[in-house]
């Protein structure tokens, strides 16, 4: 079978790229324009090659009345000729046409359309007609809106998401001629010349100049991106090896830790995208998180204070806690102004505000170790208690005389030499009695309230 040069590129790009497998079902998004008639009509002379089928996935904006409904009859028309399925989309939520963002929301909306489309579709692949200029254009956008080597790396042929761009690699140019030598015909968008759009000012106004410097500027570009793209997979691929061994995410996506001591030792390329990786995957991408954001995290590393936050976008909270630095969602949920309970007996009691219980028990000299298995547990000395005790939150200007000192300290700077981050300060729950501060759990006893040689009742006392 003979194939046009530009099909040609495109069937190389398909194999290259491994981007439909025997049996997928792909929606093809067409929006009449040259590129997208251009991709239909190259993607349908390989169904029977590649044994794959199309399904054409047009969605009309509603921007623009009338020339809106003469492309979707269009590209109705062109599905027909080639017997091939048509889906039809409109925005959910209408798009204000004066409205900011239009550019944004208008994408939003497509590409939410063609996702419902692959499901409901049982299809495997969507593809697009982005080619080797929109690929350049995207790298200049990125350039000049400031970017690393990621947003160099431009457009990828083919995604996780499951879209992949055949024309990735075949200029406009290059579309334009074949569609003209097989007579086809396509629709001209005439947003594409609006102004006021970024986009299309650097079309028609920037590259142009640019070529008059240098004529293979597209290609050029292309292949920088194709380079880029490479070299940041490689450095994506070492960054999440490092950050895997720096990583406590026990909660499973909702937060994030990362150990300090390590991630001050990784090399600044890779320390920079272990921040962004951790942002994505705490938050699910990184937009609207831009370089100034990722240099003012990494400053925290070098930062003297033990403990420092910084709000990001959307609520995302990053903190310096002591050795870690945690990646999260502020909450609303707080602890009520007083903790407050007494407890008349030996028991098990629940402190609901905490989701704790606390078990008292009496228990005889011969079962006493002063070695304790948990910091959460305590023995006291129970003849020097006076019911009812009472267990409460920490307050301003608590002090104590932990054990094994002569002197009062403040809890607050026993709490600080120990290394509880602010927030888990607050929610510390004291253990007082008449008056005395007698144990801090998972810190210290009272040096007043120890076992002693001559203790005749031992009170154990745990946090479960």
């Amino acid at each position: 079978m003979k194939f046009h040069q530009t099909e040609k590129k495109v069937l190389s790009t398909l194999f290259n790229y491994n981007m439909i497998a025997k049996g997928d079902r792909v929606i093809v998004a067409v929006s009449g324009g040259p590129d997208s008639v251009c991709l239909l009509k190259t993607l349908s002379k390989f169904q029977e090659l590649l044994h794959f089928t199309i399904i054409v996935a047009h969605f009309d904006h509603g921007l623009r009345p009338g020339e809106d409904t003469k492309e979707t009859e269009f590209v109705y028309n062109i599905a027909t000729k080639l017997n091939l399925p048509f889906i039809y989309g409109r925005p959910e939520n209408a798009i204000n046409r004066n409205g900011p963002s239009i550019e944004e929301k208008a994408r939003e909306e497509r590409y939410q359309f063609l996702k419902k489309t692959l499901k409901k579709q049982n299809s495997q692949k969507i593809a697009l007609g982005h080619n080797m200029n929109d690929q350049a254009e995207t790298v200049l956008i990125h350039f000049l809106r400031g970017t690393g080597i990621t947003g160099l790396s431009g457009m990828a042929a083919i995604n996780k998401e499951n879209y992949i761009r055949p024309l990735l690699f075949v200029s406009s140019e290059e579309i334009r001629t074949y569609l003209n030598q097989n007579n086809t015909s396509f629709m001209i968008d005439s947003s594409n010349f609006d102004k006021r759009y970024l986009r299309n000012r650097l079309r028609l106004e920037l590259i142009p100049q640019l070529l008059s410097y240098q004529p293979k500027l597209i290609q050029h570009l292309s292949n920088s991106a194709f380079v880029f793209r490479h070299e940041d997979e490689f450095l994506e691929t070492e960054a999440q090896k490092a950050r895997k061994d720096m990583t406590n995410d026990s909660k499973k996506g909702k937060s994030l830790e990362l150990s300090l001591h390590l991630l001050k030792k990784a090399p600044l390329p890779i320390k920079y995208r272990i921040i962004r990786q951790a942002i994505k995957k705490v938050k699910g991408d990184i937009r609207r998180i831009d370089y100034s954001h990722i240099t003012r995290i990494a400053g925290l590393l070098t930062n003297r204070k033990p403990q420092i936050t910084i709000n990001l976008p959307e609520g995302l909270v990053v903190k310096k806690i002591y050795e870690r630095l945690t990646f999260d969602f502020s909450s609303n949920d707080t602890y009520p102004v007083e903790i407050s309970y007494y407890l008349n007996n030996v028991g098990k009691f629940y402190i609901h505000e905490t989701g704790q219980s606390i078990v008292l028990k009496e228990i005889s000299k011969q079962d006493f170790s002063p070695y304790s298995v948990s910091k959460f547990v305590a023995f006291l000395d129970l003849d020097k208690i006076q019911w009812p005790l009472k267990i409460r939150n920490l307050r301003k200007g608590d002090k104590f005389i932990p054990l094994g000192l002569n002197g009062f300290k403040k809890v607050k700077n026993i709490l600080i030499d120990n290394k509880v981050p602010i927030e888990d300060r607050k929610k510390t729950i004291i253990f007082e009695n008449n008056n005395d501060v007698i144990w801090i759990p998972g810190i210290r006893i009272d040096e007043r309230y120890k076992i002693e040689t001559y203790t005749k009742r031992i009170l154990r006392c745990a946090i479960e």
